[in-house]
Formats: C-alpha cells, sequence, structure tokens
C-alpha cells in the first residue's frame, strides 16, 4: 500500500511539473516553431526565397512581393503559405 502511494504521487509531481513547463514555455511565446521574421521587405524576401527553396517551389512569387514591399511597403504573397503583412520597413 505505502509503494503504491509513494509511487502515485511521484507520477503526479511529475505531471505537474510537465504541465507547469509547457505552461510557461507558451507564455513566453516559445512554442518551439520559429517564426520567419518580416520587419523589412529584405528580411521577407530572405525568409520567402528559405521557404520556397525548402518546398521545391517557384522563387517569383518573393521576387514580385519584394519589389511590390519597396514600393508600397506591404509584403503581400499568395496561395497556401501566401501572407499580408503592412507597414514594413522598406530596405
Amino acid at each position: 500500500m505505502r509503494k503504491m502511494l509513494i509511487l502515485s504521487l511521484a507520477a503526479a509531481a511529475l505531471l505537474a511539473t510537465t504541465a507547469a513547463s509547457s505552461a510557461q514555455s507558451l507564455a513566453h511565446g516559445r512554442s518551439g516553431v520559429h517564426q520567419p521574421d518580416f520587419s523589412t521587405c529584405s528580411s521577407g524576401r530572405s525568409a520567402c526565397l528559405r521557404a520556397t527553396t525548402y518546398r521545391g517551389h517557384s522563387t517569383v512569387g518573393c521576387h514580385k512581393a519584394f519589389r511590390t514591399c519597396m514600393r508600397t511597403g506591404t509584403w503581400d504573397t499568395y496561395g497556401y503559405y501566401g501572407r499580408r503583412v503592412t507597414g514594413v520597413a522598406r530596405q
């Protein structure tokens, strides 16, 4: 009986520690997924080229979005992985 109590307390402590660690990671925004930087047109182009090359897609959309971003300050790509970011620094 005593061994079962110790074993269940150890399991409960491990579960509580794991839950607290997960909550802390989510609270600090460290979900383990790296989000690309779209603060400037150049960093957006770099992230776009890296992602499309990795997936084996054409990079034409990245170059078009970069040209548009340098004119308007809005990063705008289409498709499944597309995104629209306004207020991007033109550099």
